[in-house]
């Protein structure tokens, strides 16, 4: 659990996961150089079970959950936000799948939101994910196995995975399976991409946490900021792609992602920004909306 400056809501979120009906676990929480009373917070609680560790601040969550995995010792891994909650029945239920599906690596589930004062926003975040559902070819039963030739595709179009959603079995993991520090977000769907590439995956069909958004969060902060990231992890997975279809597929979805930030500067009304970035996505594949932009840019 990567945690900064998260004392208002870290107690909650450590006591949901002391209170699970599954009692055989640890926590490891990484603070990433918090300046506030985070860490008093955790070690006020005083359960063994929780190991903390603080280091210099890194920029973002990737670090933290890669120091996380290095010095956890069970075979199955939570990632886990410290702003979350997870239900009672989350790790029971998640190890039992697991432990039903040994060919799979990586296990995700549905979840809800919640505000930061934790009322709630969507008691099904994952409904209206088409890309996912479709996926699944009409099987909603509680845990499903998807192969990676399909759950590749799926997730570079869309992220649907919840980062504290999932788990990992730990004897998949290869030294290269590390979340990317260099970025400050979409790190997690990088992970999620790559892993998907020779990894079965398991979507457990349950609410199994509530995600909190916070007003400050990346995930509700406008294209301008998420875009730069997530196009640079599409970037990532393109290079490592040796598949043509799979390439044009990244290559499709980076001009797409380049029109949404071309289409964000314009509505700030910075047409240089919305010109390189139309250009930008024209040369990832030409398309028309890119050319439009490029247009109205000019006038």
């Amino acid at each position: 659990m990567p945690v900064y400056n998260a004392e208002s809501y870290i107690e909650e979120t450590l006591n949901s996961i002391l209170h699970q009906d599954f009692s055989d676990f640890e926590i490891i929480v990484v603070d990433d150089g918090s300046t506030d009373t985070t860490g008093d917070k955790v070690k006020g609680i005083g359960d063994p079970r929780i190991k903390y560790f603080k280091q210099e601040n890194s920029g973002g969550p990737a670090g933290p959950r890669n120091v996380g995995i290095r010095e956890s010792k069970g075979e199955y891994i939570f990632i886990f936000d410290a702003d979350d909650i997870m239900v009672p029945e989350k790790l029971r239920l998640s190890i039992s799948a697991m432990d039903s599906h040994p060919e799979a690596d990586l296990l995700f589930t549905n979840f809800s939101t919640i505000d930061e004062e934790g009322n709630q926003l969507k008691a099904d975040f994952l409904k209206d994910y088409d890309t996912l559902w479709k996926l699944l070819k009409g099987d909603f039963n509680d845990s499903v196995v998807i192969a990676p030739e399909l759950i590749c595709p799926a997730l570079v179009r869309v992220n649907f995975i919840g980062t504290s959603s999932v788990a990992l079995r730990r004897s998949a993991l290869l030294p290269v399976d590390q979340f990317n520090e260099s970025l400050k977000n979409s790190d997690d769907r990088l992970f999620w991409i790559l892993f998907s590439l020779t990894h079965k995956f398991i979507f457990l069909n349950k609410i199994l946490h509530k995600y909190r958004i916070l007003k400050n969060s990346i995930s509700n902060q406008g294209f301008i900021r998420r875009g730069p990231s997530k196009i640079h992890a599409l970037t990532i997975v393109r290079d490592k792609l040796v598949d043509p279809e799979l390439v044009r597929l990244v290559n499709k979805q980076i001009a797409n992602d380049y029109v949404s930030m071309a289409y964000a500067y314009k509505q700030k009304g910075n047409r240089k920004e919305q010109r390189e970035n139309a250009l930008k996505s024209m040369a990832a594949k030409m398309n028309i909306k890119a050319l439009k932009l490029l247009i109205s840019s000019m006038y």
